[in-house]
């Protein structure tokens, strides 16, 4: 019997009624209760992918299928539920001070890590050190760097001071590039946290081969009693999709971690599937240098704005399974989201603006797209297509991803990005629009809107934060530092067999401690 799960209640149950919550109770550990009937033990479950794991460095891996790797193989002091607030990980209970600048995180006790050896309060404040070290590349900083000390009390209780007041703190705690490392692993060669896991999550990791296959093993001793339920984890990589298509379709895989939209509705009508379609605030970004021309002049960004069809890029890429986008990297499900008007498709305006802007013949520019997703390729594709009337004579250059990432991601001109949906509109611009963000690629650097989000940041007042936040989304709008057409749908697809298959809207968390293996 086929399954076919659209999970938007819950979604925007969870996201516009605590997303940002301050979450200065204590924390409820809600593994328990993902699991669904009566779970049993064992089997090898097979998840397909299209995406190298290039690396294993849960400091600072970005890939798409990177993210449920370490997300098996470490924890975090807190973690994001299903629900899209903080719950339980390492630490049990987490209490905060009622102006917002002390938290104390209360560890559960007898944390080991895979190789045995005990998980304390030591490793925990390491681990934050490592990421507020500026020598050291970690994604999570932007979003924790209002810490100003970390200190272990004792053996199981961790103490942040911060510098501001910062009410969402067990949320960033739960970053996906903030699980505990051990004290041992930072202190030696970093580069072998590429290759190597030693964390406390409920697999361990035995075979590390990029190119083919990451095989992760149960953790027995993990911190959650009866769990996981599985023996093992296999992630195989097909760099062709029809292939991972074919091979799920067939029953040699078991899960496939991203479905593309023109296979889904194929995969949903399959006998024995369970197709998810999740709500969720993942785009796609047509980054654009503004420290060179043409994409100095704002007008040539507004111009560029003004050629995206957007309605037609979800019918034609998207196959409907998505939302437009106005160039907001605030989705509508965030609290504090203003309402974003529509851009319309001008390509007469577009290029009337293109000549004001000292570019009466047009622009001639190349735009370079990763061939994964291929979700970049085909956006750049439809996009040569629609602003060439507008005056924008465009080449599309696809190229494979390791490519993209060693010369063009966060070095190129013109290029296509892609990214997952964050936590809070603290995480989300500090991710990429702040002077400082962790993936900062335009060379917008605005110091008004840096203000707005610090300010934001700072304050306990949700009526004041609203106001920051709105000046801030309304500041990124004038200004157009991207082009954010299209929010994606998160679709995924588990077999006949497959139990307790679960992703939250945010992409970054998989409790594959709760799947387990129905099979005769």
């Amino acid at each position: 019997m086929t399954s076919f799960m659209i999970s938007r209640r819950s979604v925007m149950m969870g996201l516009a009624g605590g997303l940002a919550a301050t979450a200065l109770i204590p924390g409820i550990d809600m593994s328990e209760a993902l699991a669904a009937d009566t779970p049993k033990a064992g089997g090898t479950l097979k998840i397909s992918h299209s995406t190298r794991i290039a690396t294993l460095n849960v400091l600072n891996c970005s890939g798409p299928a990177e993210y449920p790797v370490v997300d098996m193989l470490y924890s975090g002091l807190t973690r994001m539920g299903p629900d899209n607030k903080p719950m339980a990980d390492l630490a049990e209970r987490w209490e905060g001070s009622e102006d917002a600048k002390t938290f104390t995180f209360y560890l559960r006790k007898g944390i080991v890590f895979h190789d045995g050896t005990p998980c304390t309060a030591d490793d925990v404040v390491a681990t934050y050190q490592a990421i507020l070290n500026p020598d050291i590349p970690a994604a999570a900083r932007s979003v924790l760097n209002m810490i100003e000390k970390i200190e272990a009390v004792d053996a199981t209780t961790v103490k942040f001071t911060l510098k501001t007041p910062f009410a969402d703190l067990p949320i960033s705690t739960a970053h996906a590039n903030a699980r505990i490392v051990s004290k041992v692993a930072l202190s030696g060669p970093r580069e072998k946290l590429d290759t190597t896991a030693n964390g406390t999550g409920p697999f361990k990791l035995e075979t590390y081969d990029s190119a083919r296959m990451v095989r992760l093993v149960k953790n027995e001793n993990y911190f959650i009693k009866g769990k996981p339920y599985l023996d093992g984890i296999d992630m195989m990589l097909f760099p062709d999709l029809a292939a991972e298509s074919a091979n799920f379709l067939s029953g040699a895989v078991d899960v496939m971690l991203v479905v593309q939209q023109a296979d889904f509705q194929r995969i949903a009508d399959a006998t024995g599937i369970t197709a998810q379609r999740i709500p969720s605030g993942r785009f796609v970004n047509i980054t654009m240098r503004q420290d060179q021309k043409p994409f100095d002049d704002v007008r040539v960004r507004k111009a560029l704005a003004m050629s995206v069809d957007r309605p037609t890029l979800v019918d034609l890429v998207l196959e409907g399974l998505g939302r437009p986008a106005y160039d907001n990297l605030v989705s509508p499900e965030f609290p504090y989201a203003i309402e974003t008007p529509e851009i319309a498709y001008d390509p007469a305006g577009a290029k009337k603006l293109l000549a004001e802007a000292g570019y009466p013949d047009g622009i001639k520019i190349k735009l370079v797209a990763s061939n994964r997703p291929a979700i970049r390729a085909q956006v750049a594709i439809a996009l040569k297509q629609m602003a060439l009337p507008a005056g924008f004579d465009i080449e599309v250059e696809t190229m494979p991803h390791d490519t993209y990432l060693a010369n063009v991601w966060m070095k190129g001109q013109f290029y296509m990005g892609y990214w997952g949906m964050q936590a809070t509109e603290d995480a989300t611009f500090n991710l990429l629009l702040t002077s400082n963000a962790s993936y900062e690629d335009t060379a917008w650097k605005n110091k008004d809107f840096d203000k707005l989000i610090a300010d934001a940041r700072a304050t306990v007042d949700p009526a004041k934060r609203k106001e920051l936040y709105a000046k801030a989304q309304q500041l990124q709008l004038d200004e157009t530092p991207y082009i954010v057409p299209i929010f994606e749908d998160i679709l995924t697809a588990s077999g006949k067999g497959a139990e307790d298959w679960t992703i939250a809207p945010l992409s970054r968390y998989y409790y594959a401690e709760n799947v387990w293996l129905n099979k005769a």
